[in-house]
């Protein structure tokens, strides 16, 4: 695995867990009783692999540093994209999910 890779998958998962953990602080903030719920973590591991899988074949066709090196700038570009592809992808996830959730 070269460096471009790890960048992207650790973007990737830090932008889904992100996203997971902003209603845990929201309520934190609020001073709210948090309860572990487990229909949370079953989202959250779809959500990694789902957006793991759409970055390996979406991304490879991203040239992040133009010669092969990748240096500061690029790794930061690259890690940036990625943690936003994550997050977003998991607000859409979470969105749908709600969507047909049982009330």
């Amino acid at each position: 695995m070269n460096q471009e890779f790890l960048i992207k998958l650790i973007g990737v998962w830090l932008g889904v867990l992100a996203r997971m953990t902003i209603p845990f602080w929201r309520k934190l903030y609020r001073g709210k009783t948090i309860k572990f719920n487990f229909k949370y973590l079953r989202r959250t591991f779809a959500s990694l692999v789902l957006s793991s899988i759409f970055a390996i074949l979406i991304f490879p066709k991203l040239e992040a540093a133009g010669e092969d090196m990748l240096n500061l700038e690029s790794g930061f570009k690259l890690f940036s994209l990625s943690f936003g592809f994550g997050f977003g992808f998991n607000a859409i996830l979470l969105e749908f999910a709600s969507w047909f959730e049982k009330t």
